[in-house]
């Protein structure tokens, strides 16, 4: 089965076919995944042997009633086609140098059913020695959508705080350079946890990594966190922390 075709089989399991029913114009997700993956092909450079460079960020631009009509699964859809964009990658041998990240924007000229695609080159945020390093961007960076601000906080050498703003309903935490959140770190798996937000809670879950993931001292494979709590991904040493509402 294609990446296409496992693209569309999640999207009939979800709200029970919901997306059919908010997509009866005759914009269709799976024509917004082909683009996706045109974009990827069209877009592909060689950096060095062995390594084809591609986008990962994407902007999809659709009419201003699509956008009002998608608004409720926006996030949803906007993961799953990450996903597929990530699948693709790993089919097609290519690499990207950050997160992976699909976002939906209103267009004034474009009409009912009508989309085109930006895409970019945005590096991810990076823990090495301690030390949170950002991504140099012309995009704008939000903070925390999420009531309380989650983020992971990092004690740096010299004693100083950083943190880690979690801002996507899902956060992937691993080596890969396509992670939210890059650990380099040599015991961390290449995609190791992810922090997921389920409504209220704010969940950590181990993605089957080598080493495994360890909460307050304890091995877990899926826990949900509070202010406080101290997370072990190999030997980088995180705390989660949440504001009172």
């Amino acid at each position: 089965m294609g990446v296409l075709q496992r693209f569309e089989r999640r999207l009939e399991g979800m709200v029970e076919g919901a997306f059919a029913r908010a997509f009866k114009a005759e914009l269709q997700p799976v024509e917004v995944a082909s683009a996706v993956q045109r974009e990827m092909d069209e877009r592909a450079a060689i950096v060095a042997q062995g390594r084809t460079l591609v986008p990962n960020d994407f902007v999809v631009e659709i009419s201003h009633p699509d956008g009002q009509r998608l608004e409720v699964y926006a996030d949803s859809l906007s993961q799953e086609l990450a996903n597929l964009a990530r699948e693709y990658a790993k089919e097609q041998g290519f690499s990207f140098v950050g997160p992976v990240r699909v976002r939906f924007e209103p267009a004034g000229d474009l009409g009912t059913g009508m989309f085109r695609i930006r895409s970019g080159v945005v590096r991810g945020s990076t823990i090495e020695n301690n030390e949170i390093r950002q991504p140099h961007t012309d995009h704008p960076r939000h903070g925390s959508a999420f009531p309380g601000r989650p983020r992971l906080d990092v004690t740096t050498g010299d004693g100083a705080r950083q943190s880690y703003d979690i801002s996507t309903p899902v956060t992937l935490l691993g080596r890969g350079t396509d992670c939210d959140l890059r650990l380099v770190d040599p015991g961390v798996s290449r995609h190791h946890a992810e922090i997921r937000v389920e409504g209220p809670e704010i969940v950590l879950v181990d993605l089957g990594s080598t080493n495994g993931s360890f909460v307050n001292g304890q091995p877990i494979r899926r826990v949900s966190l509070v202010d406080g709590t101290r997370i072990t991904i190999g030997r980088t040493n995180l705390v989660f922390r949440r504001d009172r509402e």
